[in-house]
């Protein structure tokens, strides 16, 4: 089993990984793609066109193993979003660590509340405020979190600028709404959307 997100095309583009990957050999090759696709929206300028091509890319080359990464790239030159999933069987770790609660960096009390999904079932978000130094601007992090005896699903969302959190959060729990499980290689990528 493995998590899949039907993510809103028109909001969210999956960032792959690994390549070759849908027919891209590399990940200049989907950079290339996908800065035509924009430039086709925007008209950007070449100085825009090359900030965003490196965004993309360092976007492509950042992820974690086990993460899967989608991108809020409607109007790159306006606002972007990054959301990372995560499955792992089971852990024996308290929820609060999972949820993110325990960050030291919060500036209050992180809170936690109920979140449903009809794929995954009852579970949680939590955000938190965090400082970051050296200048103490205050962002926010959020984990959507669900818990099965076989498996923990997570989502998480962090932003440095406050105000785009709070405007993009209904899209953000519209996306968590659309992680299911599937039957799948374990660790393999049915997230990746499908040809």
């Amino acid at each position: 089993m493995t998590i899949r997100v039907d993510a809103d095309p028109a909001r969210w583009m999956y960032v792959p990984a690994r390549f070759p990957w849908q027919g891209y050999a590399g990940v200049e090759e989907w950079s290339d793609a996908l800065m035509s696709a924009l430039d086709e929206l925007h008209h950007y300028g070449s100085d825009q066109r090359e900030l965003i091509r490196a965004y993309a890319e360092g976007l492509s080359r950042s992820i974690d193993t086990g993460e899967h990464r989608y991108a809020y790239l409607t109007q790159p030159h306006v606002e972007t979003a990054i959301a990372s999933f995560y499955e792992w069987p089971h852990l024996d770790v308290p929820d609060e660590e999972l949820q993110g609660a325990t960050d030291r960096a919060a500036v209050r009390p992180a809170v936690t509340e109920p979140f449903e999904s009809e794929a995954l079932g009852a579970g949680t978000v939590t955000v938190r405020y965090v400082a970051k130094e050296p200048n103490g601007v205050v962002g926010a992090v959020a984990h959507w979190v669900w818990r099965h005896p076989d498996r923990d699903v997570i989502m998480i969302v962090g932003d440095a600028d406050l105000p785009r959190f709070l405007r993009l959060r209904p899209l953000f729990d519209e996306l968590a709404r659309a992680i299911s499980v599937v039957p799948g290689d374990e660790g393999r990528s049915s997230i990746w959307p499908m040809d």
